[in-house]
This record gives C-alpha cells, structure tokens and sequence, in this order.
C-alpha cells in the first residue's frame, strides 16, 4: 500500500470496517479448542446511541480482540431488545395509532423498531464493533418469543408462577404494572398537612399525611408506644372525618415519633409501608384509585376526580370542618416510574389480578450463584447482594400492553385455574385451548397482557449458548458464558434478572464473570439530559475526529469504579496521539526500504527500548485481562510518545541517516512498532490496520493485524543495565539541550569537545553510552575524564556528575 502523508480516519475506517465484514474477521467457530463467550445484554432499539452504548460497545470489543489475538475464537453476538413501553408510546405519538388498532399498532411497532435496529447496527459497525452478525437475534422473532414462553411454562410446571390478586405498582400515565426495578424514588416538593381526628373519648389527635386524598381508605391510625403521649390512645377508636369510618388506634413500633406528629394513618394503599403494615395488622382494605388515576365509588362525592384535584377539594372541606391544624412545604421522595419510558409518574398501588414469578423464594440461590461469579471491580457485587435482601416482592410480570411476548397461559374466568400452553410461540388472547370450559364450567380465556420486557432480555446466555435450540453439546461448550459486561445503574434489573432466570431453568450460573462500567456524565458533572443542555452526542465525536479517537478518548475516561465527566480534552489528545503514531510508523516506513530481515541487535539504546518494551508488554496484556483498560492504555501511550518519539526516535536517526549500524536500528524499529501496533489494535483497531496493512503484512502473513498472535514476552530481552545506561544516555542528552537552549544555541550546533566526569560505579555504564550520546549531540569529541577547570561546567545532579562543554 502507498505510504500516506497523513493518516485521514474519514477514508481509512470506512475502508477497513468494509474490509473486516468481506473477510470474515470475526467469525466465530464453534468447533474451536478455545473459545471465549461474551454475553452482550440487547439494548433497548431507541435507534440513537448515545455514549454509554459506545462506551459498553467499546469495552466489549476491547475484550474480544484481545481475546482472539490470544487464540481463542470469540463469540460476541448482538441482540436487539425489541419490546417496551417506549416503543409503544413512540409508535402512538409519532403514527397517530391507539393499541385498540392492534395489527396496524403492532405492524407500526415492529416496522419502527427494524429502522432503529438498521441505524444502530451501522453505528456499531462505525466505531469498529468486531460482532459476528450471523448470531445476532431480536427478541421480537416467533423462535426468540417461542422460547421466552417455554421458559415461563417451565417456572409454572415447578410451581414458581401464579395469577392472583395483590397490590401492584401501576403506574396510570402509561397504564399499565411495573416491576420494582422500573420504579424509583424521586424527589418532590409537596405539602404536609395536619388533619385533627376526634377520639372516642372526645379528646383529639392530630395526623400529619401528604396524601389527604386517600382519606376514604382509611382503615386504622397508628402511634409509636414508646411515645408516652400517646400511649393513652392505643385501643381506642377515631372518626375519619368527611367519609365517617370508625378506624381503631394501634400501637406500632415502626411508627417515626421524628414525623410530623408521631402519628400517621394507614390508607390502602397510598405506599409499600402501608401494604406492609396492612398485612402485618389483618387489615381490612379499600380499594380507592382506578387504573386511570382518578378516585373510585369508595370515595363517595369525590368520585371521578383525579387525585390531584381530590387533594385539594378534600383539603377544602377539612378546612370547613375546622380539621385541619396546618400545612407545611415538604420535600420528599416520591415512588414514580423511572425505567426507560421515564416519565417520572407517581406510582399507585392497585389490587388487581396479576401474573407473577415467585422470586422471594430464589433469594437464597442468587446470593449464593453471585458469591460463585467474579466481579470486577468486586464491590460492585454488595449493589446485587442488597437489592436481593430487599427483595419483598414477587416479580409481577404481566404489561398491558401490546407489543411484547403473550403470555402462555389460558386460565378459567370462573376458578381462575391455570391452563399452561404446549407448542410455542402461542398467542392465547387470539387462538383458543384446546378445551371450551374447565372442569368447574367456567370459560377458559386466553391472556391480553403481555410480558414484561426484562423477561425477553434476562435469557440471553440461554439464547447465545444454543440452549434454545436444544443444542446440549454446544451449550455445554459455551455456557456458563465466560463475560458479561454491563452498567452498574442495571445491576438490579439485567444482573439480577438473568442471574434468576438461568438460575431457575438450568440450575447454573449464567456467566464466569461479570464487568461492570459506570456512567458518562455531561461535562459538567451532571447526568446527561437534554433538559440541561449537557449531552454530548457520538457524532460529534466522530465526524470531527474518527471512531479510534473516540473508542480511545471513552477508555481513558476510566470509568472501572466510579462515574466520571465526559472530557473534550481526552478527544483531542487521542487524536494528536494518532498523529504522533502515524509521523513514528511513516520514520519507519519510509527508511525501510532496504529492511529485508531481522539482524542483530548491537546498539545499547536498541537493547534499551527493546528491554521497556516487553516491560511494557507485560504490565499491558495484564491490565487488560483484569479489565483495567484506561491504564492499559496509559502504558502504551505513554511508551509510544515519551519513550519512542521523544527518545529513541532522537537516538536512532542519526544511525539510520549515517548508516551507523543501521540493520540494528531496523529491526529494533520493526520489533517496536509491530509490538506497539498489536497492543493498541483493540483500542484503535483502524489505524493499527492501516499501518499493517501498509508495511507488516508481508512479515507476518496474516490478513489483518485482529488476526495476529499477541505480543509475548521476551524474558531475554529485559536487561536492567541496558535500561539503566540508556537512562543515563537520556539525561545527559537533556542536559546537554539545556545548555544549548540556556546559551542560545541551536540544538544541532557542533560541540568540539565534551568531558563527562562521574562516580566510579557509573564509568562503565557511560562509556556504554559516549557513542550514542556524541552522535545525537553533534558531539565531535566526546570522552571521560577529570574535569579540573573549564568556561562551560554542566553539573548532572541527578547521577553526581559533571559536563566540560567545549563548543
């Protein structure tokens, strides 16, 4: 190939990622000795990635190049996650379609969904992601939701799903359940009011709630019996005003005396504590809200209302009443819908008949599958281990919702008995059992709900080991899968989820091990969001600078153990970076010509780079399997540019250009670049192409440098006195242009004669060195000796040693 002036990214990567996808570079095979099984969870087809998907893309192709250029045959597969709430709420604004139009909704969900899924592949495959397409799968495919079904009709037959009856979180701007990994608390500016409550024994107590409005589902009012205050009242009865119910007083002990009065009221179901606590007591309970957010017959005149506008109208009549006392601006943390739609929505809690995997039972299990997987970094296992042990509800998992996996159940509208389907995929809500009535006579009805989207996704080791497909001997090669890499803020979803889920079909872990990433933020600190003008998008990146500039500008954000801001400066760096590499390969290059062979290896500054070198192998190929991928790539850097370009390259040019042991420089320029070529490849896999590409391929016979062996270690090579007199050559040259500089000189003015005193110890290593030093120097004279008096005396604090400089 022609040797480039300058390295141009727009021309170059399109080229190679063209080049990759005809060779087939990244085919996996399954009948390799070695393989190595990167478990990608699917991302949600949004169809615009945004940092935290190149950044996860990033690590992910990090690994598996490095992986197969230590001979292992990688399998990293790309899966789509299809279905979710936000999918349908963008088909309903962007196409004007209601659900109640199904197969034209369903047609328009699936038809937006494979545009996404085209813009993100072609992103992917913009920024160098090494996937083999042919494994790649969508969650929405008949196979995939065929297996999701089987897998649900497994948990049944061991007795671990069931439909029935209890409150759930719904969330009535979307309309539909939610998981408790889709819910979070945020905080929220209310009001905390004081309603006075009359006693039996005509003496009065006084509440203080935020939500007034759940009033008419009052059944009980509790007080802390550490409170002497209020001990009097344990037992006795209150009138919930306006509604009238006489409600008992009760004596709790996780009563906070530190909120508001010290006595609160229990409403089904205005929170979790009140569920709890409803349970805990045999409460009766009324069911107040309706799936649309506004108050139910129970709430008499108020009816019909939204809540919102129930609070205040029922604030109104207790203020006629004169049973209101005050009200105070609270801030507090508020129960709302925050997974992927994002809207943010206060949650209710509604009783309705659900389906739901029993996970409280599994806990144990997950703990003890966790403390079996590897962790890095480590700590990130406690977020899975706490979630886990807060666990104290069962996995609803029914969405009502259209497009997402039917559920594979018929039950009976009567006994409510569960009829499990046989052959998958299956659509109950549209094609009939086998049976018309159950054995009660009873109706038996298929099921309209969906699946929860995180029962798609939480299989996806069982998809990509061929467990799906009934391949046992494959499965058995390929899981549990050897990686999986992920986002800390989803260890309580995917983790835990897939975690479960393999862990109750197969008895098994899914993986060996398990990275965990953490979130860009914005540049100033914050989260990204559009609302605050901090997103930086890909794009922006990439049209100014090339996919291995912005790969390289992520890794060294770190982002192993913490969250970190996006920095514009890591951007710039990695570009001039790629400058400096191409201007350090085109020296090369350009003065091998007549580089037939390797020779040996005679200079002491050859020896010394050589011997940083595999130094530097070493300490590389170690970060990158312990997945510390931004020290890993400070090493090669830092080597590259201060070690190579600013030292060794100084040392070598005038050998090269005066054909002073030339061959040697040669081969050691040759062993040195390659070297550095194959460790940056998984970081900046363009560049490093082109560079072999144009000069290496014919040496090392492979048709890509991804193809190529990984460095080794050259035990031979490392030489502690090499390395120490090549160090002391590199003072002595810094401190000769400091005196040049300091005189105002030219760097390349001649010095007639140059003496170098120093300690007795460091004779040896010197004279090593004299040559070297003379010739990068312009040094005509240069010798050891006795300095006794001169003009230009140079001290060399840092060896104890001295410079006679003749000029």
């Amino acid at each position: 190939m022609e040797l480039q002036k300058r390295y141009d990214p727009k021309v170059s990567e399109s080229t190679w990622q063209k080049y990759w996808q005809e060779n087939n570079i990244y085919s996996f095979n399954t009948a390799a000795d070695k393989t190595f099984v990167i478990d990608t969870p699917p991302p949600f087809t949004s169809g615009v990635p945004h940092m935290g998907h190149v950044l996860w893309w990033t690590w992910n192709d990090i690994i598996a190049r490095f992986k197969r250029m230590n001979g292992f045959s990688v399998l990293l597969p790309q899966g789509w996650d299809c279905h979710g709430l936000p999918t349908e709420l963008k088909v309903e604004k962007d196409h004007k379609i209601r659900k109640v139009d199904r197969d034209a909704f369903l047609k328009a969900c699936k038809e937006w969904t494979g545009t996404c899924i085209s813009n993100m592949k072609k992103y992917m495959m913009s920024i160098g992601y090494s996937s083999d397409w042919d494994y790649e799968y969508t969650t929405d495919s008949p196979e995939y939701i065929g297996f999701v079904q089987k897998t649900l009709v497994n948990l049944f037959n061991k007795g671990l799903i069931e439909r029935a009856e209890h409150p759930v979180m719904w969330c009535t701007k979307c309309a539909t359940t939610l998981a408790k990994a889709e819910v979070g608390y945020v905080e929220k500016n209310g009001v905390l009011y004081y309603i006075n409550l009359n006693v039996e024994n005509g003496k009065k107590i006084t509440i203080a709630t935020t939500r007034p409005e759940m009033m008419a589902a009052c059944v009980a009012v509790f007080v802390n019996p550490e409170n002497e205050m209020h001990r009097e009242f344990v037992g006795k009865t209150v009138k919930v005003p306006i509604f009238g119910q006489d409600v008992k007083i009760i004596a709790n002990p996780d009563v906070d005396v530190a909120f508001g009065t010290g006595i609160v009221y229990l409403c089904t179901y205005g929170d979790e504590t009140d569920i709890k606590w409803q349970k805990r007591y045999g409460l009766p309970s009324i069911n107040l809200i309706n799936n649309y957010g506004k108050l139910n017959e129970n709430a008499k005149q108020f009816a019909g209302m939204k809540i919102a506008d129930a609070r205040i109208k029922i604030i109104e009549e207790l203020g006629m009443l004169g049973a209101v006392e005050k009200e105070e601006k609270f801030s507090h943390n508020v129960l709302c819908h925050t997974e992927r739609a994002a809207c943010l929505n206060p949650i209710e809690f509604i009783p309705m008949k659900q389906w739901a995997i029993k996970v409280k039972g599994a806990s144990k299990d997950v703990l003890e599958i966790s403390n079996v997987i590897n962790w890095f970094p480590d700590h990130m296992k406690i977020r899975l281990d706490n979630w886990v042990n807060s666990m104290d509800w069962d996995w609803v998992f029914s969405r009502q919702r259209v497009y997402g996996t039917p559920i594979p159940f018929w039950y009976c509208n009567k006994c409510d008995k569960i009829y499990p389907a046989e052959n998958f995929p299956v659509d109950t809500s549209l094609e009939k059992h086998g049976l018309e009535k159950c054995e009660c006579g009873g109706d038996i009805v298929g099921e309209k709900d969906v699946c929860d989207g995180w029962i798609d996704s939480s299989i996806t080791p069982l998809i990509i080991s061929g467990y799906w497909k009934g391949n046992s001997s494959l499965h058995k090669k390929l899981y549990p899968a050897d990686l999986r890499q992920q986002g800390h803020d989803i260890i309580r979803t995917w983790a835990y989820y897939t975690i479960l889920r393999c862990f109750l079909e197969t008895g098994e872990k899914p993986w060996k091990n398990v990275l965990v990433n953490s979130l860009i933020l914005g540049p100033d600190g914050r989260e990204m969001h559009k609302s605050l003008g901090n997103v930086v998008l890909p794009d922006e990146i990439l049209l100014k600078h090339g996919a291995d500039s912005l790969r390289a500008g992520l890794v060294m954000l770190g982002l192993y153990s913490g969250d970190a801001a996006f920095n514009w400066k890591n951007m710039e760096f990695t570009y001039k970076f790629s400058t400096k590499l191409w201007n350090i390969f085109r020296f090369f290059a350009s003065n091998a010509e007549d580089f037939e062979k390797p020779a040996e290896i005679t200079s002491v500054m050859d020896k010394w780079i050589l011997s940083k070198l595999n130094k530097t192998i070493n300490e590389v190929t170690k970060s990158i399997e312990s997945y510390q991928f931004a020290y890993a790539f400070e090493l090669l850097h830092d080597f590259i540019w201060h070690e190579i370009a600013d030292n060794y390259l100084e040392f070598v040019k005038y050998r090269i250009y005066n054909n002073i042991e030339k061959e040697s420089a040669q081969t050691t320029l040759h062993v040195v670049i390659i070297n550095c070529i194959k460790m940056l490849s998984p970081f900046m896999p363009h560049i490093t192409e082109e560079m072999y590409q144009t000069h290496f391929k014919d040496y090392e016979k492979e048709v890509s440098v991804h193809k190529t062996k990984w460095p080794q270690v050259d035990e031979a090579a490392i030489n502690e006195e090499m390395e120490k007199a090549g160090e002391t050559a590199k003072l002595m040259v810094s401190t000769i242009r400091k005196f040049k500089t300091s005189n105002s000189l030219p760097l390349n003015t001649e010095i007639k004669q140059l003496i170098i005193e120093c300690k007795d110890e460091d004779l040896g290593r010197v004279a090593k060195i004299l040559k070297d030093v003379g010739g990068i120097m312009s040094v005509k004279d240069l010798r050891l000796g006795t300095i006794l008096e001169g003009k230009n005396i140079v001290d060399v604090p840092e060896m104890g040693a001295r410079l006679l400089v003749i000029i």
